[in-house]
């Protein structure tokens, strides 16, 4: 299918640096973006007026998460080079030239937070610390637990990298899940629907985690898994790659159905529709792929010319699209005019 730009309905301007992550508020009345310039800005969906800023961060904010009942919003912080357009691309593992803009020099180290805000008050309801930079949060479906992971990527082979599992009422530390001692970085998180089994993509594969004893259930792939997202019935589980490449697999029987090819450059964002027929994967080769999950064909293709695109969500009633890119803008998209419907 050919790119294509035709369904843009609307942009949302405020951050002055790269926009890591978007997230729709359960009632989509609202999007949540977090990025490098170290806020985390609320959005009116419908008016595109900006609601909020949250500040509190001391580094790049690289997740949001609204809880299940839209009452709470998890952020994470840490460093990571982030690319700034225009860009030239290639295969993973070429060179690449950013413009001095966004270079993100290596920051004095600091303290990294995972921070939970009230939305009622638009304040910090408490926050947790950490040496290593946080890349990620989820929460479960019941809205009880908050999963976080990172790790440090400038180690090598020894970057601490772990998951983290906090009771939400209470602020306590329940589990912190780690495969060895020496793990790599954790880079994305997703709970299936049913809450029983999280999924972690790391510097070296993903792992099947159960979620009520700790335990390591499965680790799935080799090389680093940079997205994760399970279809809305928790039959499929789809990763994205940092060589371009998303996988199908089959959460049952812990097999590889499908290997999606096309992305030229690291899958940074997975996302299915609510209704499950429709899967989008986000690059830094600035395209978000639109698949038919029955088929496994590219049913359409958004490009942002040489703009690595962070993220990537679906509204609630699956009409929307939401992306998070490195110009610093949020765009959302009409996923039937994408689609050509």
């Amino acid at each position: 299918m050919p790119a294509t730009t035709e369904g843009l309905v609307a942009t949302f301007q405020g951050h002055t640096e790269a926009v890591l992550h978007v997230a729709f508020s359960p009632d989509g009345t609202t999007v949540a973006s977090s990025s490098a310039d170290k806020t985390v800005r609320l959005w009116d969906v419908a008016t595109g007026e900006e609601l909020a800023t949250l500040y509190g961060h001391p580094d790049q904010v690289h997740t949001v998460a609204f809880s299940p009942d839209g009452t709470l919003l998890a952020s994470v912080d840490g460093w990571y080079w982030v690319p700034s357009p225009p860009l030239q691309f290639g295969k993973s593992g070429t060179s690449h030239t950013p413009t001095p803009r966004n270079e993100t020099p290596m920051p004095t180290p600091v303290p990294n937070k995972v921070i939970l805000w009230d939305l009622a008050t638009g304040t910090e309801q408490r926050h947790w610390e950490f040496e290593n930079p946080m890349y990620t949060a989820a929460f479960s479906p019941d809205g009880r637990t908050l999963a976080a992971g990172g790790g440090d990527p400038t180690r090598t082979g020894d970057s601490f990298g772990a998951v983290w599992l906090w009771n939400v009422a209470t602020g306590e530390l329940e589990a912190t899940l780690r495969e060895r001692e020496f793990a790599a970085t954790v880079w994305n998180l997703a709970f299936s629907p049913d809450g029983t089994t999280l999924a972690s993509g790391n510097g070296e594969s993903m792992t099947l985690w159960d979620v009520a004893t700790g335990e390591s259930r499965a680790s799935l792939g080799r090389g680093s898994t940079r997205s994760v997202a399970f279809s809305p019935d928790g039959t499929l589980l789809a990763s994205g790659s940092v060589y371009g490449f998303v996988h199908l697999w089959d959460v049952t029987a812990n097999q590889e159905q499908d290997t999606l090819g096309e992305h030229d450059e690291i899958v940074y964002a997975l996302a299915f529709s609510p209704d499950g027929t429709t899967l989008a994967s986000a690059s830094r080769d600035g395209t978000v792929r639109l698949w038919d999950v029955a088929t496994r064909d590219i049913v359409a293709t958004i490009r942002l010319p040489r703009t690595p695109i962070w993220s990537v969500a679906f509204s609630p009633d699956g009409k929307l699209l939401a992306t998070g890119s490195s110009d610093d803008l949020i765009r959302l998209w009409d996923v039937a005019q994408v689609l050509g419907q």
